[in-house]
């Protein structure tokens, strides 16, 4: 007797699950909030512990973004980073304060 009963399932074996709008609009809101906290010299060392961690691989994942993203979003994450650190990505030298610079000119 043959069987006629319907064995796919919905979701083949092995495939990933996709997640549910709530968990993707959190992960998006802690990413922003991270990138947004960089600015705030108390939460810097914070949220670069959660870029260089699991946190940001996890939050990425579960919002969806694409190996370009992350690196796109690492970028802009490096160039704050640099610009609150008083590094410029051109000019890698030591910093001297103007009047120390009108000083040497004399």
């Amino acid at each position: 007797m043959a069987n006629n009963f319907k064995i796919d399932r919905t979701i083949k074996p092995g495939a990933k699950k996709k997640a549910p709008g709530a968990q993707i609009r959190l992960a998006e809101a802690i990413l922003l909030q991270s990138l947004e906290d960089l600015w705030i010299n108390e939460e810097r060392s914070n949220c670069v512990d959660f870029f260089s961690g699991e946190g940001f691989r996890i939050c990425s994942q579960i919002a969806g973004m694409s190996s370009d993203d992350k690196v796109k979003m690492l970028n802009i994450v490096g160039g704050i980073i640099d610009k609150n650190s008083g590094k410029d990505k051109k000019v890698r030298g030591i910093r001297v304060a103007r009047g120390e610079v009108i000083e040497l000119m004399r």
